[in-house]
Order: structure tokens, then C-alpha cells, then sequence
């Protein structure tokens, strides 16, 4: 990907790592408790959905939803400031923050797939190499703004940085690329399994993900708790470059699949438990097992693996993150059917933990499916 593009995307990976760790669920929270994340994650998901399926209509409207979604992110940061009422957090900031989500990652990846010039492989991995680095970056950013009780600017910042993601002009490569490379026959056996492949990981890190910021809410805040989860990352960054050095790509790549889907099962079953016997310090550490596993070894892979499965002519765009949208949707409200159904057989809202546990015991299920699809997944990516 070109320099100016890459560095639009890092300083768009801080700006969301900021918006999501002072502003996003955290306001949510403050304004309603757990039915303000409740509100905050469905408002969230079918936004995300909504504006992905909509940006991705053809090449012009999706590189122009991707060359003004920082805008989005600056009006998310901004708009507590104006509107200090319960719906700026819990309805107005999921909104903006996801339709950012929705109009940046159809192209994104399209875009980096076109300018690049050292193979998908060596791209994929520098992408995530800047991706972690930025992350760490904006953890240790966002530890010093509350140690220094200068929390309250976070949004600010965002917001500044939003801007100047936006002032970046476009690179004369990017506008006259192609976004859309994903097949419009997903019947076929290699689709089927960039579908499993892609849907799989993404509800894991979903169900993982918002589990952790429900349980650190009612522990006090996810200030520091986001510096340990993205050296956590770090770390699992770190195995599987050490498998990509002393392993063929075909032995890296099924080393990595192993090892970061046991890693994170590990951690889910660490989690669940915790639950169980009420050990929030527990659940943390199960939580940074499993994150090292998913956003340090298999989200690479997942982006290079899936996006190959799903490749093919017809020009489609955003197919993968698409599928893994639509299935977090599929999701939430599969979940909401089940929570409503709990709620109406006790006649009252149980403890979190009764309503999690059975968010990560599906986990569990999707890190087995990794694994069984393993044989099958790589043999199709070959063909």
C-alpha cells in the first residue's frame, strides 16, 4: 500500500482506539449501565452492517465512503461535546463510530490489495505489523491522558487527528484503483469455506470482545486494561513471525491457525470459568490469552486466508468484511432472542454472568470449527 495511505490508516487506528477506550462503550456505561451497552452494541452492529452493504453498491460510491469516513470519527468525537444527553452516547457515537466502520473497510482492503507490490502475503503482515504498533501506540496514549486526569480531552484529540486523516489527500495510485476483488458465486466450496473461515473469527473476536468491556465496566474501567490488551497482541504478533521465520509459508500458516485457535480457546474456557467462580482478575488473563491468539496470530491469517477463498470474478466488493458483519448481526439478534426469553422466564435481568457465559461457550464452538475446517480451508486456498 502507498505510504500516504498507510499513514492515514494508522492515524485512523488511533483516533478508534481513543473514541472506543475514553469515549465509545465507556459513555454507554456511565449513562445507563448494562442497558447502555445493550443499546450502545446494537445500535453499533446493524449500523456497521447497514452502511457496509450500502458503501459497497459499486467503485465510486465505496472509495468515496472511503476517502470521507475520518469525518465520521471527528463528529463522533465531537458530539458529546455538544450533546451531553444519555442518546449522544448510547445512540449517536455507536452510530457514527460504526458508519465508519462500514464505509472505511469495504475499500480498504481492496485499495491495499491493488498498490501493493510485494505479494499478499508480505502485505497482509505489514499491514498488521502497522495495525499493532498503532495500537500500542494509542494505549500508552490513552494511560497517560487519564493518569494525567486529562481523560476528558481524549475526545479531542480524536477528533484533531480525525481531521488530519481527512486532510491527507488520496494518492493518485489509490483513486484509479480497483476495490473490487471478491467473487459473486459464493455457492462454490472455496466461498463456502472463506464464509465458515471468515464468520468463525469474526464472531469470536466479537463475543470475546464486548464480554471484556462488560466485565472491565463493572470492575472500574478499560484504561489500562487496553495497554495490557494490545502488548497481548504484541506478543502473539511476535509467535507468529517466529513461525513465519523457521517455517515454510504452508507450515507457518498451519503452525499460526493451530497455535492462535488453541490460544484463544485456551483463554475463552479461562474466561467462562472465571465467570463461573466470579474471578474478575481471572477473566482478565483468560481475556489476554485469547486476544493473543486472535488479533496477534489469526487476524492476518484470517484476512489473507478468507480473502483468497473468497476472491474470484464478478468484482464484488467488501465481500469478507461484509460476511463478517452480516454474521455479527445474525448474531446479536439470535442472542437478544435468547436473552429476552431468560429475562421473561426469571422476570428479572440476571447476573452478567449468566448472560455471558453462554456468549462464550459458543466461542468455544467456533475455535473447534477452526480447527476442523483447518485441513479442507488450506487445501482449497492451494486450488
Amino acid at each position: 500500500m502507498t505510504n500516504r495511505e498507510q499513514v492515514r490508516r494508522v492515524v485512523i487506528r488511533v483516533v478508534t482506539s481513543l473514541l472506543n477506550l475514553i469515549i465509545g462503550p465507556a459513555g454507554a456505561w456511565y449513562a445507563f449501565g448494562l442497558k447502555g451497552i445493550v443499546g450502545y452494541i446494537a445500535v453499533h452492529t446493524i449500523t456497521r452492517s447497514i452502511v457496509a452493504e450500502v458503501s459497497s453498491t459499486n467503485e465510486v460510491i465505496s472509495k468515496r465512503g472511503y476517502r470521507i469516513s475520518p469525518l465520521l470519527l471527528f463528529f463522533g468525537g465531537a458530539l458529546p461535546f455538544i450533546w451531553e444527553g444519555w442518546e449522544s452516547y448510547v445512540i449517536g457515537v455507536p452510530l457514527l463510530l460504526a458508519s465508519f466502520e462500514g464505509a472505511f473497510w469495504p475499500a480498504y482492503h481492496g485499495l491495499r490489495k491493488s498498490s501493493s507490490t510485494e505479494g499478499e502475503r508480505k502485505s497482509v503482515k505489514s499491514f498488521q505489523k502497522w495495525e499493532i504498533a498503532s495500537t500500542v501506540f494509542a494505549a500508552i496514549l490513552v494511560v497517560l491522558l487519564k493518569y494525567q486526569d486529562l481523560g476528558q480531552y481524549g475526545g479531542t484529540l480524536g477528533s484533531g487527528l480525525a481531521l488530519l486523516a481527512i486532510l491527507i489527500p488520496m494518492s493518485e495510485g489509490s483513486r484509479g484503483a480497483s476495490v473490487g476483488f471478491s467473487t459473486s458465486d459464493i455457492a462454490t466450496d472455496k466461498a463456502i469455506f472463506g464464509r465458515l473461515t471468515t464468520g468463525s473469527f469474526g464472531t469470536i473476536a466479537y463475543l470475546t470482545t464486548w464480554s471484556m468491556r462488560i466485565v472491565s465496566m463493572q470492575a472500574g474501567g478499560i484504561a489500562l486494561l487496553g495497554l495490557m490488551v494490545a502488548l497481548s497482541s504484541l506478543v502473539g504478533f511476535f509467535i507468529s513471525e517466529i513461525n513465519d521465520r523457521f517455517s515454510s509459508p504452508e507450515d507457518a500458516d498451519r503452525r499460526n491457525w493451530k497455535f492462535g485457535n488453541y490460544l484463544s480457546l485456551t483463554g475463552i474456557v479461562v474466561m467462562t470459568t472465571s465467570l463461573v467462580y466470579t474471578q474478575e482478575e481471572m477473566f482478565l488473563g483468560g481475556y489476554l490469552v485469547c486476544r493473543g491468539g486472535t488479533s496477534g496470530i489469526l487476524h492476518h491469517l484470517e484476512v489473507r486466508i478468507a480473502g483468497q477463498l473468497l476472491s474470484g470474478e464478478g468484482g464484488i466488493i467488501g465481500l469478507r468484511e461484509r460476511i463478517k458483519f452480516r454474521t455479527q448481526s445474525k448474531i446479536l439478534f439470535g442472542y437478544l432472542t435468547f436473552a429476552v426469553a431468560i429475562i421473561a422466564y426469571l422476570g428479572e435481568i440476571p447476573d452478567v454472568e449468566i448472560l455471558l457465559i453462554p456468549v462464550l461457550l459458543f466461542s468455544v464452538m467456533c475455535c473447534v470449527l477452526n480447527l476442523h475446517i483447518m485441513k479442507k480451508m488450506k487445501s482449497l486456498q492451494r486450488a
